[in-house]
């Protein structure tokens, strides 16, 4: 079971995740597995589908099915 991390956590490894690539947009598996490097522990995708979610569309803006990129100026 993955351990309980404090609010935020995963959002802001998202979010460094997309400022720090130079991929436009990205699915949720290649967010996912960069969340677990940065973060150095399995994350749940819910984890990451929610958090995806739950800032769209004031940060992340959805481009297909599964597939998200940083909205422009965040």
């Amino acid at each position: 079971m993955a351990e309980r991390r404090p609010p935020g956590v995963v959002r802001d490894a998202i979010l460094a995740f997309f400022k720090e690539s130079k991929q436009q947009d990205a699915s949720i598996a290649e967010v996912l597995e960069a969340v677990q490097q940065k973060l150095g522990s399995e994350v749940p995708e819910s984890s990451v589908r929610s958090s995806l979610r739950l800032h769209t569309p004031d940060t992340f803006q959805r481009v297909s099915r599964g597939r998200y990129r940083l909205v422009r100026g965040k």
